[in-house]
């Protein structure tokens, strides 16, 4: 039997009103003031009279506004950002995303918060297994020695890594801590490669974590989501790696941050 003939390319669905609309609002929430339709045509890839026809129902539901310049976001779009930012405050979206995290693995996780220059554990969610790894809730940990504190540094520039390391040497809290500034500075670059951070007894001997950074609207690094376990149990960090750095992603997400 003859092969079948390819199927021709065939051209991309169109954008439904409700996906035009929703691309515009995010669009000219990125802007951080006002804009013109003609831009945010550019932006978006969306014909300049669309825009505007869409701009003019927005505007007529109160969603957006005009003013001199363009548009702008209007009374409504911040009447439900501050209800949606009542529902989903960060120990909500902390909560989802550790669960989330302990039914794919049964270890437990951790969100943490950067502290100046320490990151605080601040929500967890158990394992199920008795044996398993315990950070106490508040507890400021370095931010060199682990993979908690180091996933941090990977979310930020080196300028501000350096800076909240100082000049070193650093305290070595296991015989696997790494005390040199720029071998940290160089592995954190690395991890943010990779999109998260594998540490290995550096500061709990017999202890195994997996981080990856969260960020905040601004973009600006606040965090990282942690998962731990025993050393003797850890056998994918491929894997568990990907796990977190979705969860840490879906955080972001929650919080507001666009890549």
């Amino acid at each position: 039997m003859p092969e079948s003939a390819a199927e021709p390319d065939q051209p991309a669905p169109s954008r439904t009103m409700l996906e035009r609309a929703i691309l515009i609002i995010e669009a000219l929430v990125d802007e951080g003031g006002p804009v013109g339709p003609r831009s945010l045509g550019r932006t978006i890839d969306i014909d300049r009279s669309a825009v505007s026809r869409i701009l003019l129902q927005l505007s007529e539901l109160g969603v957006v506004e005009r003013v001199e310049a363009g548009y702008q976001p209007g009374p409504r779009l911040f009447e439900i950002a501050r209800l949606l930012g009542a529902l989903d405050t960060l120990p909500a979206a902390a909560h989802a995303a550790l669960v989330t995290l302990v039914k794919q693995f049964d270890e437990t996780c951790y969100v943490c918060a950067i502290h100046g220059d320490s990151a605080v554990f601040l929500y967890e969610e158990q394992s199920t297994k008795p044996l398993r790894y315990v950070a106490d809730l508040g507890r400021a940990v370095p931010l060199h020695a682990g993979a908690a504190g180091r996933a941090i540094l990977a979310g930020m520039s080196r300028v501000d890594a350096a800076r909240r390391l100082g000049r070193g040497p650093l305290p070595r809290l296991t015989a696997k801590t790494i005390t040199e500034v720029k071998k940290i500075l160089d592995m954190a670059e690395a991890d943010a490669e990779r999109g998260y951070t594998v540490s290995m007894g550096e500061r709990v001997e017999g202890g195994v974590a997996v981080a990856a950074p969260y960020f905040d609207q601004s973009g600006t690094c606040i965090g990282s989501v942690v998962y731990t376990s025993p050393v003797d149990r850890f056998s994918d960090p491929d894997r568990v790696g990907a796990g977190v750095k979705a969860a840490a992603a879906a955080l972001s997400a929650r919080l507001g941050h666009r890549r």
